[in-house]
């Protein structure tokens, strides 16, 4: 088994939304309801009234050649990038990845900019319709003979709640367009920033190798650490093992996330482009709740979490419901961006080792030993074990032959193969449910070998702590406490499979 993501990876589904579908606009007409002083129209007017079209024959997205917006957020410029006319960038934020997609919605909406209908022709009173002081307003360089640049100013909201009261500037005919195509005038900056932070590759043998991931969080007095093992087994439900604060296997379906959840990682929102010191303390990034530092063979990528975002209830008043955190992502070209990630999309925050290591503690299968001993201080049981190919099972894909069991052997003595495992499920079934860091103060007073052939090898050392808990160090590190009940039927079920008696495994 390789270090890829194929090995570890059981259902990953990334869902990518690109909020593009402004494109289509609601131009059913407006409400038939007149009754405002301000709104005049007709009920009977269904027809949209285009305010672009008069600028150039068949004018399409890529005679947009810059637009200037303004709103009470901010004001920037977006410009067609030089000697391209599909392609647009805001320059402030150059060095940043740009969502050219939202651009190409801006675009064109502006080339197909049309009224639902018209609220005041000649207005002389254009306050009332809140466009004395607008509330955004976007001037468009196009790209026509003429060289047309026109300035739009939106207003009020309309009665009907679906449209904006919007005029030329220099004019006084009011129109209401539909809000929907009016979205994009009240961004910020940030809105026109791609939002995958780290991309996912194509397949999964484009991954690149996992070496090492990190996890430090303020809530917990230690780091956890998961790493590639340079020898894997075959059975083994992850490529990766946690190696800090206790050695363990991984859950394959817990784990997936934790150890590939950066790549594919997107944001609900980008907060803040080309973050200083102070931005990273108002969004609690300065200190971290959460860090995870991953390193791969294509580099290492530093996602930091800090504050959290809380939902709101119908009131807009905050809940104590986590909806999403700040984060900031070094190692990505691109990137420098303070995010706002939904806490479904952040696994590592309030992780824990039980949340994702395996409940085996060990996963040798028996086919792959050449022995297991067990040592009681007294006394040392050497079982010797002997597989071979199984003629009745069929070559997998890889045309690799099934290994069987054949021969279980004590002091020479021939023992029933499949009592024996019986108890190997025994032992392997050594509960992982509580994760144990104190040091054990008495001896150990039972060691159990796991020896493979290819020379590796898993060693449980059993240390008593009250009468009731046992502590298990699994390859040298203090990593479970245990029933002592347990203990003492892997004893007991030992003896049975050296009498060739039954055993019960559950």
């Amino acid at each position: 088994m390789n270090s890829k993501v194929k090995s570890i990876i059981i259902c990953a589904v990334v869902i990518v939304c690109l909020g593009v579908t402004l494109l289509v606009l609601n131009i059913t007409g407006k409400n038939g309801d007149s009754s405002s002083d301000v709104s005049s129209s007709s009920a009977e007017s269904v027809k949209t009234i285009p305010l672009t079209d008069d600028i150039a024959e068949n004018l399409d997205n890529t005679y947009v050649k810059s637009v200037d917006v303004k709103n009470e957020k901010d004001s920037f410029k977006i410009s067609q990038v030089e000697g391209k006319t599909d392609e647009w960038e805001i320059k402030a934020l150059d060095g940043i990845e740009q969502s050219n997609t939202v651009y190409s919605g801006m675009a064109s909406i502006i080339a197909e900019l049309s009224a639902t209908d018209i609220a005041e022709e000649n207005a002389e009173d254009l306050s009332k319709y809140g466009l004395k002081e607008p509330s955004a307003e976007f001037t468009v360089a196009f790209s026509d003979d003429n060289n047309t640049n026109r300035t739009y100013l939106i207003g009020d909201i309309a009665p009907n709640e679906d449209d904006y009261y919007v005029c030329e500037q220099g004019k006084n005919t009011v129109y209401t367009i539909a809000s929907g195509s009016l979205s994009y005038f009240f961004y910020t900056k940030e809105d026109f920033i791609a939002l995958t932070m780290l991309e996912k590759p194509v397949s999964d043998e484009d991954y690149p190798d996992f070496i090492r991931e990190t996890i430090t969080s303020k809530s917990l007095d230690y780091d956890m650490v998961i790493i590639t093992p340079e020898k894997t087994l075959n059975n083994m439900p992850s490529a990766q093992v946690m190696s800090e604060p206790v050695y363990a296997y991984l859950d394959a379906t817990n784990s997936a996330a934790i150890t590939h959840g950066m790549w594919g990682l997107s944001a609900v929102s980008a907060v803040k482009a080309k973050p200083n010191k102070k931005d990273f303390e108002r969004y609690g990034l300065s200190h971290p709740t959460t860090k995870v530092r991953l390193e791969t063979s294509d580099g290492t990528y530093t996602l930091s979490v800090g504050d959290p975002v809380y939902a709101k209830d119908s009131q807009g008043k905050e809940t104590t419901t986590v909806e999403s955190y700040y984060t900031y992502l070094d190692g990505v070209s691109g990137k420098d961006v303070i995010f706002e990630v939904s806490a479904e999309s952040l696994p590592w925050v309030g992780a824990e080792p039980s949340d994702f290591i395996s409940s085996l503690m060990t996963y040798n299968a028996a086919t792959d030993l050449r022995s297991v001993v067990v040592d009681n201080g007294k006394k040392k049981t050497v079982f010797k074990l002997k597989s071979e190919i199984d003629p009745d099972a069929q070559a997998d894909e890889d045309e690799q032959q099934e290994m069987k069991l054949s021969s279980v052997k004590l002091n020479g003595k021939e023992l029933d193969v499949e009592v024996w495992k019986s108890w190997y499920q025994v032992l392997l079934q050594c509960p992982t449910t509580e994760v144990y860091f104190k040091e054990p103060k008495t001896k150990c007073y039972l060691t159990v070998s796991i020896n493979r052939i290819d020379g590796g090898k898993d060693v449980l050392k059993f240390f008593k702590d009250t009468n009731r808990r046992t502590i298990v160090k699994l390859n040298g590190k203090t990593s479970y406490r245990i029933e002592s009940a347990y203990v003492n039927k892997l004893v007991s079920d030992m003896q049975k499979a050296i009498e060739g008696k039954e055993i019960q495994t559950n």
